[in-house]
């Protein structure tokens, strides 16, 4: 017996359609090449769109990126944010130990901060799995995770761009100079606060360094009058990036509360906040002699 037209078309309309289901997050876990069971949080992107591999700073977790992911979400962008190693819930070694940034070592080249570029690999890895190729993967990082960023690109030259937020010199000895010079050229998204004076001029050492290296085109620098790492990201910049994502170019109009240049880089007025000295004891890294994290 067949159903009538009318009941067909009933039956039609009730059945959810797959294109207009809500994108819901989930948590996952994957393994980096050394044997850590990576923590992080996963929404995938509408059809076709990139993902975006969100790497947090140092002492934080993937937790600053909140307010950014659901502006990436409304966008139709994916994201995977992981708590690399040592940060967040990743915290069992692969003895089953737990073991927290507090025991890092912070120089060394194979020390654990350097070996978190496993961390975000493994991510790559999680990605292929979930149809999600290398070429559509926006790398975007705070601090320690924009140097990581910038490295993960350099290695991954299909990688097409980077959001670099408060990218510094050197970070527990994860240095960032020769990965830029070995970026490519290719579209780079810098953010700085013009209010940390040391780290304000390491940051326009490195945009200088990034426009010789990537092309001066190619590269974009964002200032904020105040604020470091993930807490630039405002409603306004936050805008900004979403309109560079999708064009590697930012519209005509700016808002006074921020500004942005594509070659040079221009200071933003700022009245009080921290002195140098805070900005020394804040800078992972940074820590004086005999101090440590604890």
């Amino acid at each position: 017996m067949s159903l009538s037209p009318i009941i067909c078309a009933v039956l039609f309309l009730a059945a959810p359609s797959r294109a207009q289901e809500p994108r819901a997050g989930e948590a996952v876990t994957f393994q980096a090449a050394d044997g850590w069971t990576i923590h992080a949080d996963y929404l995938p992107p509408a059809e076709g769109a990139p993902v975006v591999l969100l790497l947090h700073s140092h002492r934080s977790s993937s937790a600053e990126w909140k307010t950014f992911q659901a502006q990436l979400k409304r966008y139709g962008y994916g994201w995977l944010a992981p708590d690399m190693r040592g940060h967040g819930r990743t915290v069992t070694d692969p003895t089953g130990s737990t073991v927290t940034w507090k025991s890092f070592r912070h120089s060394g080249s194979d020390n654990e901060y350097n070996k978190m570029i496993r961390d975000v690999d493994g991510a790559l890895v999680f990605l292929s799995t979930r149809a999600i190729t290398t070429d559509r993967v926006i790398m975007a990082g705070s601090i320690l995770g924009a140097n990581l960023a910038i490295k993960t690109a350099a290695i991954y030259k299909e990688i097409p761009k980077v959001v670099a937020v408060s990218p510094v010199l050197n970070v527990n000895d994860v240095l960032v100079v020769n990965p830029l010079r070995a970026y490519g050229r290719k579209p780079l998204l810098m953010l700085a606060g013009a209010n940390r004076e040391r780290q304000f001029k390491e940051f326009q050492l490195l945009n200088d360094i990034a426009k010789l290296s990537c092309g001066a085109e190619n590269v974009i620098t964002l200032v904020e009058a105040r604020g470091f790492g993930a807490e630039l990201i405002n409603r306004y910049s936050a805008r900004r990036i979403l309109d560079w994502l999708k064009s590697s170019s930012f519209p005509p109009v700016v808002d006074s509360s921020s500004t942005y240049v594509a070659g040079g880089l221009e200071t933003v007025p700022w009245e009080g906040g921290p002195s140098p000295e805070d900005y020394e004891e804040e800078v992972p890294g940074e820590e004086a002699e005999g101090e440590t994290d604890e």
